[in-house]
C-alpha cells in the first residue's frame, strides 16, 4: 500500500516566501520531473508537487530500507500556496491565465492555477532585496503592531498597518509617512488621555506649531529620562515623515523605511509600558 504524503503546515507568507523565491530563479521550469508548466510563469500545482518532493526526499531519508511507493495528497493544505499567488496579483507582480487541459475528446479550461509575471513583477523581482525572499516578517511587524492598538485606538491601527503594506509593496515615501502619522496618534492618545479633554487636545493639535504644543502637554512634567527617551523617538520619526510628506526629492530608501518601521515598533512598546507614567 502505498504511503499517503501531505504537504506541512505552512502559512500563507510561507507559501509567499517559496514562490517568490522561485520567480526569482531562472532555472525554476528545469524541474526534474519534467512537469508542464503549459507555459505560465507560476504554475501553483508544481509549486505544490515540489513541496511534496521535499517531504518525500524527508521520509525517504527516515526510512532507508525497504521498497515504499508514495501517493501525493496535493489538495490538504494548499489554501496558502493559492492565497500567496493571488495576494502577488492584487499588488500587481502577476497575472493570472487561463490553463488549457486537451483531452480526447474535449479542451477544459481552468483559472487560478496559472500565472505571468508582469512588466512591473519583472522590476519588482529584481529590485527585491535577498531579506525580503522571507516576508513572514511583515506579517510579524503586522501583528506586533497591532498589539498596541487597543491602547492607542483606530487611527493608530489603521496607520501601522498602512506603513507595514507600503514597506510590503517598496513604496518607501508612504511607509515613512504612514510611521510617522502612527507616531502622531500615539501621541494624541497619550495627551487625550492625561488632558482628557479630547476635542481640546485636537483644536490644540491643528493650530499652529500643534504638534510641538502637544509633545509638550506630556512631557512638561516628565522624569529627565522619559522625557528624553520620549522625544528622541518623536524626533526621529517626525524627520522620516516630515521628509516623506515634502514635495522636494527625496534620498528615502529601503533601509530607512525599514529602520523607521523598528523605530514605531519601539516607540508602541516604550509609550504602552510607561503608559501609567506618562499620563
Amino acid at each position: 500500500m502505498p504511503q499517503l504524503l501531505r504537504l506541512p503546515t505552512i502559512t500563507e507568507e510561507d507559501a509567499l516566501g517559496r514562490i517568490i523565491s522561485w520567480l526569482k530563479n531562472p532555472k525554476r521550469n528545469n524541474d526534474p520531473v519534467n512537469r508542464p508548466n503549459y507555459g505560465h510563469d507560476l504554475y501553483v500545482p508544481n509549486m505544490i508537487l515540489s513541496c511534496l518532493d521535499e517531504v518525500q526526499r524527508e521520509h525517504r531519508s527516515q526510512n532507508p530500507t525497504g521498497m515504499i511507493t508514495y501517493q501525493f495528497d496535493d489538495t490538504t493544505g494548499a489554501e496558502p500556496f493559492y492565497g500567496a499567488a493571488w495576494n502577488l496579483c492584487r499588488r500587481g507582480i502577476l497575472h493570472p491565465n487561463v490553463t488549457k487541459f486537451d483531452t480526447r475528446y474535449t479542451t477544459s479550461m481552468l483559472i487560478g492555477t496559472g500565472f505571468t509575471i508582469t512588466p512591473y513583477g519583472k522590476r519588482w523581482l529584481n529590485e527585491i532585496s535577498g531579506y525580503e525572499c522571507i516576508p513572514s516578517e511583515y506579517g510579524r511587524f503586522a501583528q506586533l503592531l497591532a498589539r498596541h492598538s487597543k491602547r492607542f485606538g483606530n487611527g493608530y491601527h489603521a496607520r501601522s498597518q498602512e506603513a507595514v503594506s507600503c514597506y510590503q509593496a517598496h513604496t518607501y515615501l508612504a511607509c515613512c509617512a504612514m510611521c510617522g502619522a502612527s507616531a502622531e496618534s500615539i501621541m494624541l492618545a497619550i495627551a487625550i488621555a492625561k488632558r482628557g479633554d479630547e476635542e481640546a487636545v485636537l483644536q490644540e493639535y491643528k493650530s499652529a506649531s500643534g504638534r510641538s504644543k502637544v509633545e509638550k502637554i506630556i512631557t512638561g512634567q516628565q522624569s529627565g529620562r522619559i522625557q528624553q527617551d520620549f522625544t528622541l523617538f518623536m524626533s526621529l520619526l517626525k524627520y522620516w515623515r516630515d521628509e516623506a510628506a515634502h514635495g522636494s526629492l527625496s534620498s528615502i530608501d529601503e533601509e530607512e523605511a525599514f529602520t523607521t518601521l523598528i523605530l514605531l515598533l519601539r516607540f508602541a512598546r516604550f509609550a504602552d509600558d510607561r503608559w501609567d507614567q506618562l499620563i
